[in-house]
């Protein structure tokens, strides 16, 4: 045991035992389906519990998130997928969101999603009443009443994305380092979310009204099998060309391009699986220059050809017929 009489120390060593009763095994848990065991959450008491999702599915999947009382909610994105979500009745996030995507749901919030894309994520499941010892950590004072967590909405963070993998790691881990290890990683990853809230409270953006991403995400998905430039939709949006890109990877957490290439694979998808038209006339009518092309970057985001992806897509659909 080590006895010091340095502030600094003391101070860093009474953080330590307070962060420590706040976590608990299984240092992750395995959700069978998005978000499920939040369920459980006000029954786990007043500790940090550690969540992972996976679904591969390429097929549209409806969920609804069971509200929770006493807890915040931190959802990681491992993976770039596809998400419309809305957050107490109102559009949250609608199209394609890239690795460390970060949405912070608060106790009482109501949030509902659904997922085209396969999809991967951590959950951090944090009491409200640690929140509050921890912010009184941090900064010497109690929080104000009104004090929450700012929610990104989906926004792109690669540091939560990596933090977020590095907690992943921690499943394969078997040494006495193990939880302290996890138990760290998810300890950044709130005060990460305190820090982001932190900054927009002391550095206010202006916020641009949703019609105007509304407006550029409908315009291009209009034109997929048409040659988009930036310049054309930075006209659109009354904008200059990098003032544009700049706000519109603020708000997606994608650049125009990559956001509209996901949104003509996303569409080349739907055309596979239909399965009607030739391969080379769906690289066409989304958008691209030609079949090589469209077989390059499609592999390069899914991992395989397209032909592969449409046989795997029929073979999904005939398991799943009745």
């Amino acid at each position: 045991m080590v006895t010091t009489t340095d502030p600094v120390l003391v101070d860093r060593a009474a953080a330590y035992d307070f962060l420590s009763p706040h976590f608990e095994l299984p240092v992750l848990i395995k959700e069978v389906s998005w978000r499920s065991i939040a369920a459980s959450m006000d029954n786990r008491g007043d500790r940090i519990n550690i969540a992972y999702w996976k679904d591969e599915a390429h097929v549209e999947r409806r969920y609804s998130a069971p509200t929770q009382s006493s807890h915040y909610i931190i959802e990681v994105l491992l993976r770039a997928t596809t998400i419309t979500c809305s957050k107490n009745g109102r559009n949250l996030r609608n199209g394609p969101v890239a690795f460390g995507a970060t949405q912070v749901t608060a106790p009482e919030d109501q949030l509902e999603a659904s997922f085209t894309r396969s999809a991967e994520a951590i959950h951090v499941f944090v009491p409200r009443s640690v929140v509050a010892s921890v912010h009184l950590q941090l900064h010497g004072k109690a929080a104000a009443p009104d004090y929450r967590l700012v929610d990104p909405g989906f926004a792109a963070d690669t540091m939560m994305g990596k933090l977020a993998c590095m907690l992943l790691e921690t499943e394969a881990l078997r040494n006495p380092y193990a939880h302290a290890f996890s138990n760290s990683l998810a300890m950044a990853i709130l005060t990460r979310a305190m820090e982001n809230g932190s900054q927009l409270d002391e550095k206010p953006r202006q916020a641009l009204p949703p019609w105007w991403l509304e407006r550029t995400i409908a315009y291009m998905e209009s034109r997929l099998g048409e040659r988009v430039t930036l310049s054309d939709i930075a006209d659109l949006a009354g904008l200059s060309r990098m003032h544009f890109a700049s706000q519109f990877k603020r708000l997606t957490g994608l650049s125009p391009h990559t956001y509209l290439t996901v949104m003509r694979l996303e569409t080349a998808k739907g055309l596979l699986a239909e399965n009607r038209m030739p391969i080379a006339q769906i690289a066409i009518s989304v958008g691209f220059n030609s079949q090589a092309h469209f077989t390059t970057v499609f592999r390069k985001v899914t991992g395989m050809t397209p032909q592969r992806w449409r046989l795997s897509a029929a073979s999904t659909a005939q398991v799943e017929a009745p």
